[in-house]
């Protein structure tokens, strides 16, 4: 009996140890060096370029941009016909009617062009400079508005102007962000954290912005009678400018947890938190009242309306469009990884729709990465992301691409980014 009890105690002791390693500090997911671990993507990151394996300078452009009513096909035969001077409004109502009842009519673009140096500092410390361009821009027609020009007044007679409202920004930013790599934590095969954050100092280029002032403003259509109280603002810098023009700062900061050898990580990154103010920003005005049952006089009025100026400010702030975004993925080896991230918007101008990315990168060249993927949200529905990559010890070159609400033709909406670089 005495020697069961010490076969099983030593057996116990053996086998402990092993379930607490599930997966061998060997395996082929341990083996995958840090830098493929976070994969690129088409959406704006601040820290695409602080986690590379070696010091390095890359030069990266990208944009996208898509919108809830017309394809490319619609868009081409649109520019078609005005370039022919043959738009008709009979096709400008059809165009409209492609916009989903009940729904907002939609138009968002975000673009980035910039130079970006970065590499490790020893074992634990990565930075990353840059110096870019970025432009934001939206269009908003509120959903009662549209049922107004898809349903005119059958269903109701009194309508609300809401949100609708159009702008842009253009700024140019130089930015630093740094990230501090810990672990393993707790064992050997414990959990790696990365912490980041980083900044941008900000100067705007150009702005512009039309939006209701009223807060409340109707619409009535009943009968032969039209009434309406509108009252609408332009604020617009008059030229472009690249400096003297105000300033901003915008904050960045990540989380992320790895576990190299069971090859899962989680990342959270909470991006573009902060506000520019602007200076030499001229205000016009437009406001137009009419109720009228003469459809000659209600014509008369829209076409002598026009917008005043009202005066030149300066201290316009402007609340950039935050977001957090929330990451995770899994490898076995360097040939696959599957990656899942989820975009939210916190508010601000120009944000982007909720969207989520599902996107995968095959290494059957180790030195060029194939990578397919799926987009689900945003204004269009499901997407669709493809990619190619040549990485060397010295070289990095990135070409993706990305056809929202359907491909090519049906397409409601793109992207592309293509980044070049050069290790030392």
């Amino acid at each position: 009996m005495k020697r069961l009890l010490l076969a099983l105690m030593t057996g116990a002791l053996v086998v402990a140890p092993a379930r607490a390693q599930t997966v061998p500090e060997t395996s082929p997911a341990a083996r995958v060096e840090p830098a493929y671990r976070r994969t690129p993507q088409l959406r704006v990151d601040p820290f695409r370029h602080v986690l590379t394996p070696r010091w390095g300078m890359v030069f990266s452009v990208g944009a996208f941009g898509s919108n809830n009513a017309l394809s490319a096909a619609d868009i081409r035969a649109l520019v078609f016909l005005e370039n022919q001077d043959s738009l008709l409004i009979s096709d400008i109502l059809n165009a409209i009617g492609l916009i989903p009842l009940g729904k907002d009519a939609l138009l968002d673009a975000q673009a980035e062009a910039g130079v970006y140096l970065g590499g490790p500092l020893g074992g634990h410390l990565s930075l990353g400079l840059s110096y870019q361009g970025r432009g934001y821009g939206s269009f908003v027609v509120d959903r009662e508005m549209v049922s107004l020009l898809l349903e005119g007044n059958a269903a109701q007679q009194q309508f609300s102007v809401g949100d609708t409202k159009a702008g842009g920004l253009a700024t140019q930013e130089i930015g630093a962000h740094a990230m501090v790599r810990l672990g393993p934590l707790g064992s050997e095969d414990g959990v790696h954290m990365s912490v980041g954050a980083g900044g941008r100092y900000l100067l705007p280029i150009a702005y512009g912005e039309e939006r209701t002032l009223l807060e409340d403003a109707q619409v009535l259509v009943s009968g032969q009678l039209v009434s309406a109280n509108v009252d609408i603002q332009a604020a617009h810098t008059p030229n472009v400018q690249f400096a003297g023009r105000g300033s901003g700062i915008a904050m960045d900061f990540l989380l992320r947890m790895d576990w190299p050898t069971s090859g899962v990580y989680f990342e959270g990154l909470l991006g573009n938190i902060g506000k520019v103010t602007i200076d030499q920003v001229e205000r016009r005005r437009l406001t137009f009242n009419v109720n009228s049952t003469d459809i000659q006089e209600i014509a008369d009025s829209l076409e002598a309306v026009e917008f005043a100026v009202q005066d030149t400010v300066d201290g316009l702030s402007v609340t950039l469009p935050r977001f957090v975004r929330f990451s995770g993925g899994a490898w076995a080896n360097r040939i696959l990884q599957l990656d899942m991230s989820a975009t939210v918007p916190l508010g601000g101008d120009f944000q982007i729709p909720l969207a989520v990315d599902l996107w995968s990168t095959w290494r059957l060249v180790p030195a060029v990465p194939l990578r397919l993927g799926l987009v689900l949200g945003g204004s269009t529905g499901i997407g669709y992301t493809a990619g190619i990559g040549v990485e060397t010890r010295n070289l990095l070159l990135q070409v993706m691409g990305g056809s929202f609400g359907g491909w090519f033709n049906d397409a409601k909406g793109a992207a592309a980014r293509f980044e070049l670089g050069v290790f030392f």
